[in-house]
This record gives C-alpha cells, sequence and structure tokens, in this order.
C-alpha cells in the first residue's frame, strides 16, 4: 500500500512530464551556504518526477561550497544552452519555467 501511494506521488503532478527528445542534459547549481528553499523544493519534488518520466535524461544537481544563486541550465542535443536564475522563485514557479524553456 505504501509502495502505491509513493509510485503514485511521483507519476502524479507538475514535474511528471514527459520531455521532448531534444533535450539532452540538465543542470541544477545549488549552494551550500544559501537558503534557497525554492529551488531546494523544487529538486526535491519536481526534479524527481522529471527523472522518473524521463530515466534516460541526466540530470545533475551540483552543491557548491562557495555561496551563489541557484541556477538551471538545460542542454538540447544541438549543444544549445537554456539557463536561468531561480533565486527569489517558488518550486511551481520554477517547474513551469523548466517545462516552458524544455519546450514540454
Amino acid at each position: 500500500m505504501k509502495i502505491q501511494r509513493i509510485l503514485s506521488r511521483i507519476d502524479s503532478g507538475l514535474g511528471a512530464t514527459k520531455l521532448p527528445p531534444s533535450v539532452a542534459a540538465v543542470t541544477l547549481t545549488l549552494s551550500q551556504r544559501t537558503r534557497a528553499s525554492g529551488a531546494r523544493h523544487f529538486w526535491r519534488d519536481h526534479l524527481r518526477r522529471v527523472q522518473f518520466a524521463n530515466p534516460l535524461l541526466p540530470i545533475v544537481v551540483n552543491f557548491p561550497r562557495e555561496p551563489c544563486s541557484p541556477n538551471l541550465e538545460i542542454k538540447f542535443a544541438d549543444d544549445s544552452v537554456k539557463s536561468f536564475s531561480a533565486e527569489g522563485m517558488h518550486s511551481d514557479d520554477i517547474c513551469k519555467r523548466f517545462l516552458k524553456d524544455a519546450g514540454a
């Protein structure tokens, strides 16, 4: 019963979207020394759903020790890169912007 409840939470929601094959990789950078709660909640809640829906997509999360603003970078198959700062954004807004930029 508990497994079904966990799988239903991962399989539904805002981040549970199949991304187009043009998306090659995703990199999220979060500093260990800043309080970027929106980006941390995006990582914990939405990015795991994205990984579950797209198991072959490489997702990297960097935790540098020096303070920096949270940044999300999307790499495409044609070597183009879209990135945006997630500083001061809510986790749902970060996920909506990510899905829009990724073309989902």
